[in-house]
């Protein structure tokens, strides 16, 4: 028994393209995408309810058409898209229990080389996600590098996607909050110190991450963004451009600062986006992005041919919600897989 096994309970919403864990063996052991959810929001300090987020995906998923706006010349959908829902992560309100058994189970699902994305819940989950994926990515090196020793990369999955472990992956983070405190709330683990952890893991050195939307902050999170070197578009640079689009120079500083990297994690946090367009969140905040800058950063990402070992969209809460967040959340996740497998 593995840690899906052992970790991961059946969702309650199944989309109609795609089967279960227990179902895999009927895709004869290929998928092209693994879907995980993580309905954990105990540490949550405004809005509760991200718990339920990974759900109202689902069920927006499978309320929606699976063709994309971006690529609609290219004749591809999800319809194409061999997916496979690994369910929800097992409740807890342990913060350290949650990323744990998190931890491991993406480390399962990285290790066989084939795009993921996580639902939430709140943005606690990204810690344990991110190092799975690192871990995952090592693991699956190995496996390959047994299997082939004259082999410098990993072999391609049945979705095209292999890995390279030459390089690090770079995190890129799109939200409207830092979340570099060291502590918040008298927790060192929790929603709003996340990142801080995770550049911890990285000898305080933050060069591999882009966080992307910001616009609320603290005087300590954006000293410490500074000293550890990360990469900061935030949202007045964006949104001081023309009205739905980026401006070149916003294109630029994005796609400098993957350049160096083959592998990508990208973390969504739908606060990033303006609460006009995406009310529904654990913690809004005005003068955001609109959905369209999202979608055109994006793209520039995809069109740079960057692979995306797994995405995550984060903090949707349905409670506060009237429908609107968990479609666009539904879009975007649809957006980012099409990105991948049209350039696979």
């Amino acid at each position: 028994m593995g840690y899906i096994d052992l970790y991961t309970n059946k969702a309650r919403i199944a989309l109609g393209n795609s089967t279960t864990s227990t179902d895999h063996s009927k895709t004869n052991g290929k998928a092209d995408l693994y879907m995980l959810g993580v309905p954990f929001d105990s540490t949550t300090s405004y809005r509760p309810g991200t718990r339920f987020g990974p759900d109202a995906i689902r069920e927006a998923l499978t309320n929606i058409e699976f063709n994309s706006i971006l690529y609609d010349k290219d004749n591809i959908t999800l319809e194409d898209v061999q997916i496979v829902d690994v369910g929800n992560i097992k409740n807890t309100t342990n913060p350290e229990v949650m990323v744990d058994m998190l931890g491991k189970v993406m480390t399962e699902l990285i290790s066989k080389g084939v795009l993921v994305t996580v639902l939430g819940g709140e943005h606690l989950l990204t810690l344990a996600t991110y190092r799975g994926t690192i871990n995952g990515r090592d693991v699956g090196y190995s496996r390959s590098s047994n299997s082939n020793s004259n082999s410098k990369s990993k072999s391609k999955s049945s979705s095209g996607i292999g890995y390279n472990k030459d390089k690090d992956t770079m995190l890129v983070v799109f939200d409207a909050h830092f979340d570099l405190r060291d502590e918040f709330n008298d927790c060192r683990l929790n929603h709003a110190t996340y990142l801080r952890r995770i550049v911890e893991d990285n000898g305080d050195d933050g060069s591999n991450v882009l966080h992307i939307g910001a616009r609320g902050y603290s005087k300590e999170e954006l000293d410490y963004a500074s000293k550890s070197r990360m990469s900061i578009l935030p949202a007045k640079d964006i949104i001081f451009g023309s009205s739905y689009s980026i401006s070149n120079e916003v294109k630029k500083r994005v796609s400098d600062a993957v350049s160096s990297y083959d592998s990508l994690y990208i973390s969504i946090d739908l606060d990033a986006i303006d609460p006009a367009f995406a009310p529904g969140v654990g913690t809004p905040e005005s003068f955001g992005l609109h959905p369209l800058h999202m979608l055109e950063i994006l793209a520039s990402i995809a069109e740079r041919d960057k692979r995306i070992a797994c995405f995550d969209v984060v903090e949707l809460c349905p409670p506060y919600d009237n429908g609107i967040t968990s479609i666009l959340a539904a879009k975007l996740i649809l957006e980012i897989v099409l990105m991948q497998i049209r350039g696979v």
